[in-house]
């Protein structure tokens, strides 16, 4: 089954999937500076305008939503986010948490961060689920063949 969705549906989920690669890059480079600097009075400059442009986007436009568009964008986002952990064995491939941040590749590094950062988004969502977006989820989750 494809899901069709209206367009402000679909830009809030385009914004968030924005939010969501915004933060994974910010925490990124807080975990490559944090490997490099340990022991050394450094400082991180914070570049927040990537992350607060999409924040604003979504604030926008989630107030301009239903309520039947906020519950379809919750169901999606978290279809969505199944799908990428379910793809996280091969975006994180061998990598274990053992391993040293300071010969890891960027890009390992960034998948890594990303799927922690899926992992808790998802289960937020989860968490905020009324009973019957619960039943809706679990329903289209099993139905899911994408998004139009």
């Amino acid at each position: 089954m494809r899901f069709t969705m209206r367009p402000i549906v679909q830009a809030a989920l385009r914004s968030l999937q924005g939010l969501a690669h915004a933060r994974a890059v910010a925490q990124t480079r807080r975990v490559a500076w944090s490997s490099r600097a340990q022991g050394r009075p450094t400082r991180l400059k914070e570049r927040l305008g990537p992350a607060l442009a999409w924040e604003n986007h979504v604030v926008i436009l989630r107030a301009a939503m239903t309520a039947q568009d906020l519950s379809d964008l919750k169901i999606k986002r978290a279809i969505y986010l199944r799908m990428l952990l379910d793809s996280a064995p091969s975006r994180l491939q061998y990598w274990v948490d053992e391993d040293d941040l300071e010969d890891m590749p960027k890009s390992r590094l960034f998948e890594w961060v990303a799927y922690d950062l899926e992992c808790m988004e998802l289960e937020q969502i989860e968490a905020s689920m009324t009973p019957a977006e619960q039943a809706r989820y679990a329903r289209e989750a099993m139905t899911f063949r994408g998004f139009e």
